[in-house]
């Protein structure tokens, strides 16, 4: 986030009040207002040209100023420190897995009056935060935000292949990894996603309702109250259907009463789980399947369903594990590719190994040049070099993305990296 209109700005400031000081004659001023005070001229037999008077205008003059300059400097130069967050009770910390429980929602609540509120199941993480707001990572589930709005706010959501740009607004937010399915609705102001079918910038505004449908390849922006959303997925355990057919016949006062059918409910499988986006659950009976057996045998999407599972519920081995299959045993495939880029991820938020993170990338982005994550991996190459020390990287990075996404969610920032040269 650059800081360069602001210092042009002051600049301006600095050159318009030197102007101001030089036309005020302050030395002159000041002269006059002492000869005026000692009732008479500083030098001997000077002619009187009149009853002297205070002259008050050039130091009125010049506080009201600086009192000016004081008033821009504290709008034009936000403080350089970070924002804070809490989660829930606790003190939250950049890059720290952040999931609600299956109870209740969990508060997220920054110190600049932004506040999110993560409903049950619901996985994200703050991978970035400056003196100016926050980036979001949603990994699964739906979050409701209120953004506060400033002049100097960047805000920006990350979820799934789709980055969802905010100034100051109110909205609430959805992913399902495994449908692959993006909910965005407007309570107030407006935002920008972009992301694959939506384009580079597609502005959602109040009142609006953004769905994609990344499986089906195709997405919805409508006015008005969202459509009720799916009917939930089966209980786990199922009402027994009723009895059919006639009642049993009675001999004497003894009733013949068949016998009855095995009621014990079916266990649901991990697959169920995950459906049902209960993916701690849905681990727990990856596990008791044999995790291990189930990568060996495991089909490209399974296995990139069960490495969201190990993700999402806090296994990071396991979900490296599968990814790495995936890419072995699915070599050249797309999901190999998507395989690289979850390897990729993982790498920068989670461990904060940049490097192997941008090789990750890297690998992506020459599998798959045109693919759903091919924007995020490049801006994300883009911050790998930089955090490693690559300057002449980053801004070799920065030409490529702005070549291909001139209004994408790096942009901005690409932009200043080249103004820096």
């Amino acid at each position: 986030m650059s800081d360069r209109p602001s210092l042009d700005r002051l600049r301006e400031l600095g050159r318009a009040q030197d102007e101001e000081l030089a036309a005020l004659d302050l030395e002159g001023a000041r002269e006059r207002f002492l000869e005026s005070a000692a009732g008479g001229s500083t030098h001997p037999g000077a002619a009187r040209l009149g009853p002297s008077r205070p002259r008050w205008i050039a130091p009125a003059a010049f506080v009201t100023l600086a009192g000016a300059c004081a008033v821009l400097l504290l709008v034009l130069l936000p403080s350089s420190a970070s924002l804070s967050f809490a989660v829930g009770s606790a003190q939250g910390q950049v890059g720290t897995w952040i999931a609600a429980t299956a109870d209740a929602p969990l508060p997220v609540r920054f110190s600049d009056g932004t506040s999110l509120a993560l409903d049950a199941n619901a996985r994200a993480r703050v991978v970035a935060a400056d003196a100016r707001g926050a980036r979001v990572l949603l990994e699964g589930g739906r979050l409701t935000a209120t953004v506060t709005h400033a002049a100097t706010s960047t805000w920006s959501f990350n979820v799934g292949p789709f980055d969802v740009l905010v100034t100051g607004t109110r909205f609430e937010l959805s992913w399902s990894p495994v449908r692959e399915e993006l909910k965005l609705v407007l309570r107030e102001g407006s935002v920008s996603v972009s992301g694959p079918l939506v384009g580079g910038r597609r502005t959602v505004s109040a009142g609006e309702t953004l769905e994609v449908f990344c499986q089906q390849r195709r997405f919805e922006l409508t006015r008005g109250e969202p459509r009720a959303g799916a009917p939930p997925p089966p209980s786990s355990t199922p009402i027994a259907p009723a009895a059919s057919g006639p009642a049993p016949a009675a001999t004497g006062d003894r009733a013949i009463v068949p016998k009855a059918a095995d009621a014990s409910p079916r266990r649901p499988s991990w697959r169920d789980l995950v459906a049902a986006d209960e993916y701690k659950e849905a681990m727990t009976a990856a596990e008791a399947e044999g995790f291990d057996g189930l990568v060996a045998r495991a089909s490209a999407a399974d296995l990139l369903m069960l490495a969201d599972v190990a993700r999402f519920s806090g296994k990071p081995a396991r979900a490296a594990a599968a990814l790495t299959v995936t890419r072995s045993r699915f070599a050249g495939s797309g999901e190999a590719a998507t395989a690289a880029f979850h390897l990729g991820r993982m790498a920068f938020d989670q461990r904060r190994s940049y490097a192997e993170a941008e090789r990750w990338f890297g690998v992506y982005l020459a599998e798959q040049p045109g693919g759903s994550f091919a924007q995020e991996a490049l801006g994300r190459v883009i911050e790998c070099r930089e955090l490693t020390g690559s300057a002449s990287g980053a801004r070799e990075a920065a030409r490529r993305y702005l070549a291909r996404y001139p209004a994408g969610p790096h942009a901005a920032h690409a932009k200043s990296l080249l103004e820096e040269e």
